[in-house]
This record gives C-alpha cells, structure tokens and sequence, in this order.
C-alpha cells in the first residue's frame, strides 16, 4: 500500500513526498526510500494520527504553498482526481480544497500551507478536522467520480475491496458510473434508461461468452455500457463521450464509447463488440431481437446514409454470430435465462 500511495503522488507530480512512520518504521523505510519517498519517523505515534501529522508537517518544505494528506490505507485514489483538486487550488490558494464523492468527503484534501502553524500550535492533542473546517469561507467542496476517496482497508473485506478497486482503476464502478449519469444526464431523463438496459443485457452477454474467453473484463463491459451514450445529447456524442471520459483517466472505457455506433470488429470477440451489440439490441427501454428490421427502416429513411447503415447491420449481426459461437447457445437463450 505505501508503494501504491507513493507511485499515486510521484506520478502526479508531487514533491516531496513525505511518510510518516511509525510502527514497524524499521521494515518500511527501505520501501518507502525506494519507491521515491521521504520516511519520517515519528517516535510518539502510540500517541495518535494527529502527532504523526505534526512530526511530517515539521518536514514539509518552507515555500510550500499547500500539501495533500492521506492515510497510507487509502491507495484507491486515482492521479486524476489529485489533477482537479490542484487545479481548483491553483486558482484559490489560500483555499482548503476537500474531494467529494456524491456526499461524502474523502481523502486526499489539499490544505493550504497558511494552515500548518495552526495545527502545530495546538501540539500532540489537536483534532485535525476542526482546525481546518473553522472557516467555512474558505473551503471548497469539489465533487469528484472517484469512490476510492472514501475506501480505507480497515479491515480484511475493506483491504480485498482496495485490491480490486487498484487493478481496475481506469475502469469506473458502477456507483461512479451512476453518478457521472447523474450529473450528466440530469436534463435527459430517458437516456439513463436506455443505458440501464444496454448494461444489463451487456453483462449478460459477456457472462455467457466469458465462458470460453475468460480474458473478456466484465468490469469494463458494464461500465462502457452505463457511459456509452453519456454525451447523447450533443453532436458526435460517441466522441464527445470518449473524450469525456479519457479526461476523467477512463481510458479504457473511452475507446469504447468511441465506437459503439461504427466498428470494425478485430479478429478476436471483445468488450467493445459486446457492447455495440447490446446498444444495437436496445430500443429505449426494451430488447428488439429483430433488429434488422429496425436498420432495413433507417435506410428507408435516410437512403443518403444506406452504406454506413448497413455495415452498421452486418458488424452486428457478425459479432451476433460471434457471441452465439463463444457461449454454445443462442443470443435469446442468453437474455431469457
């Protein structure tokens, strides 16, 4: 975990990054010093979090202008969100800048440096949250689609949520993927709907061909699914949505909402085959097997469009014939069960 949290700040770009020791100090420092990081040994720890914060505070650079701080079990967060909280202070310096998921507050706020002779002064028995929220003017609250703000690994579940959490991290949960829908779509209240849809019958066609091709990232399908259409209302949405998302450090999921609507299907059944053709078979709210009939009407209606049209038809009706080969049984099948 103290490798993980180092690597988040040396990749942001943070410096130094210093970590407070204590407990077993004699095994962490040669880790923390190859990782890139600066150990500071803090004989009071028995006293509490407050006298180890003092102790690297004592450590942080005069001309600093602000530092982030976080407890080394929260390693969940990404680089991007330590981007948008820099951002904000860089306009409002003197601010107290607290990360927000939905409602929650986490971690890591990025404290102004005007703060640290405050908490020094009130030595070893100091409560850190009332010295920095006595002055709510200069504090922001900024909402951010990253849950591992508030994931701490306290416990043997909470520390196995972590792990899952950091393999996947360019991949949004299904939480952060409601909330960015809530944000986003909050004028377009038929659009979540569809996307609900999409997702559901996208997991369950990636289940069913998962079984012969176990490398298909579930994760990834659900998520591309629920954000697919997150910029359905602006023109060129599945770009739009792809360069939404990789702004966000959703890479991966962006390289699929950028093609869901026009695809040429590697050699290989993917996560983004699956999820062309589940929007293909989503109509609003409801599942239309016969979706051919649904292309063969757009071409009466937009003849000018008929090339584009029917490819579109014949990527889906290949990765139809794909996903049918991969699971054993027919796509019905796999939506009725």
């Amino acid at each position: 975990m103290v490798e993980s949290v180092i690597s988040l700040f040396k990749t942001f770009g943070a410096d130094p990054v210093i970590v407070v020791t204590g407990h077993c100090h004699g095994q962490l420092t040669a880790k923390i010093e190859n990782a890139g990081g600066i150990p500071v040994f803090n004989p009071d720890y028995a006293q509490g979090m407050f006298s180890s914060i003092c102790t690297g505070l004592k450590a942080v650079p005069k001309n600093a202008k602000g530092f982030f701080l976080i407890p080394v079990d929260i390693p969940a967060v990404r680089p991007g969100t330590l981007e948008s909280l820099f951002s904000v202070f860089q306009s409002h310096p003197d601010k107290l800048i607290i990360p927000r998921f939905e409602t929650q507050p986490g971690h890591p706020p990025l404290i102004p440096a005007r703060v640290i002779p405050r908490i020094l002064a009130h030595g070893r028995d100091g409560i850190l949250r009332d010295i920095l929220l006595d002055d709510p003017e200069r504090i922001v609250r900024l909402p951010v689609f990253d849950r591992g703000i508030l994931m701490d690994s306290d416990t043997p579940r909470a520390y196995e949520a972590v792990k899952n959490k950091v393999k996947n991290l360019d991949i949004p949960d299904t939480e952060e993927c409601l909330s960015i829908i809530d944000k986003e779509l909050a004028n377009a209240p038929d659009v979540p709907v569809h996307l609900k849809k999409v997702a559901t019958v996208a997991q369950k066609l990636g289940r069913a061909a998962a079984e012969s091709i176990p490398c298909l990232n579930l994760d990834l399908i659900c998520s591309a699914a629920l954000l697919h259409d997150i910029k359905r209302n602006e023109k060129h949405h599945a770009e739009k949505g792809g360069m939404f998302l990789k702004s966000l450090g959703f890479g991966a999921v962006a390289r699929i909402v950028q093609n869901h609507m026009t695809l040429t299907p590697g050699p290989v059944l993917d996560e983004t085959q699956i999820v062309y053709f589940a929007d293909k078979l989503c109509e609003k709210d409801r599942v239309n097997l016969d979706y051919p009939i649904r292309f063969i009407h757009k071409i009466k209606t937009h003849p000018h469009a008929e090339k584009e049209i029917r490819f579109r038809l014949e990527t889906a009706q290949h990765i139809h014939a794909r996903i049918e080969a991969a699971a054993g049984r027919s796509v019905r099948q796999i939506l009725e069960q």
